[in-house]
């Protein structure tokens, strides 16, 4: 089913159907890229704005007491996260497409086609408003959709 949606996402996305709901924020390069997790924690020499120690606590995310522990976790451990049961693993698996997708959309060489701050739809707000669910379910579509995002293709060495 994930893979069915993360299709649907993907093909939407090349489509330019989410333009209205993710509108640009700030970066100056928008369209249809992403570097995956994977790219991000082997490269973290092209990170901007944000350190392999920057703390997802510390992103105005409001992260629910049911997953305290993730405030204390940097964005490197994050991208080495490799999910489990529960919502403690959603939000392992929620959180590596996040940092991904916070490392694209902070890139000016990335054509990322979310934003992190804009009003409406950006990522800051999608992440809280999913993040208070606490919903297993939201969080796992949250990450397939941003895991979508994330491998549009990366136009970084």
């Amino acid at each position: 089913m994930r893979k069915v949606i993360g299709a649907i996402i993907s093909i939407a996305l090349t489509a330019g159907l989410f333009a209205v709901l993710a509108p640009s924020a700030g970066a100056v390069n928008i369209g249809e890229e992403g570097c995956t997790p994977g790219y991000w924690k082997t490269h973290t020499s092209n990170w901007e704005e944000y350190t392999t120690g920057s703390k997802l606590g510390n992103q105005n995310w409001d992260i629910p007491a049911s997953i305290g522990s993730f405030n204390d976790k940097t964005f490197l451990q994050a991208l080495k996260g490799t999910g489990g049961t529960g919502l403690n693993g959603a939000a392992t698996i929620l959180f590596r497409a996040v940092v991904a997708s916070y490392l694209n959309a902070a890139h000016e060489g990335v054509g990322f086609p979310y934003r992190r701050f804009q009003d409406p739809g950006n990522l800051q707000e999608w992440i809280r408003t999913t993040l208070a669910t606490e919903n297993r379910d939201a969080y796992l579509e949250l990450a397939a959709t941003l895991d979508a995002a994330n491998n549009l293709g990366c136009p970084l060495n």
